[in-house]
């Protein structure tokens, strides 16, 4: 059964990471995005990834959420950013 007690109301925008698994997102993400209503939310998506990119992770995983969420393809984290360019990154996003 899915955790339904995240404070999501308090948050406009969500940053939401997981692993890319050729090119997919693990199924308990959809599942998180089915267990909340995300209207008028910003999501923003990130991953890890040994190699594979979002591919259609953005499209399947929009599919998932309720409401009038804005969701959007953020960035594969794999180590090669320094702490100032995710400050900026995150910074240019809120």
């Amino acid at each position: 059964m899915a955790d339904k007690d995240a404070e999501i109301d308090a948050y406009e925008t969500i940053f939401l990471g997981f692993p890319i698994w050729w090119y997919v997102a693990p199924t308990i993400i959809n599942t998180f995005l089915e267990s909340y209503d995300f209207s008028g939310k910003k999501i923003v998506l990130f991953a890890t990834s040994g190699g594979s990119g979002f591919g259609n992770t953005l499209r399947e995983l929009s599919k998932s959420v309720k409401g009038t969420a804005a969701m959007t393809e953020g960035r594969i984290l794999n180590g090669r950013y320094s702490t100032d360019d995710l400050k900026a990154w995150v910074n240019n996003i809120l």
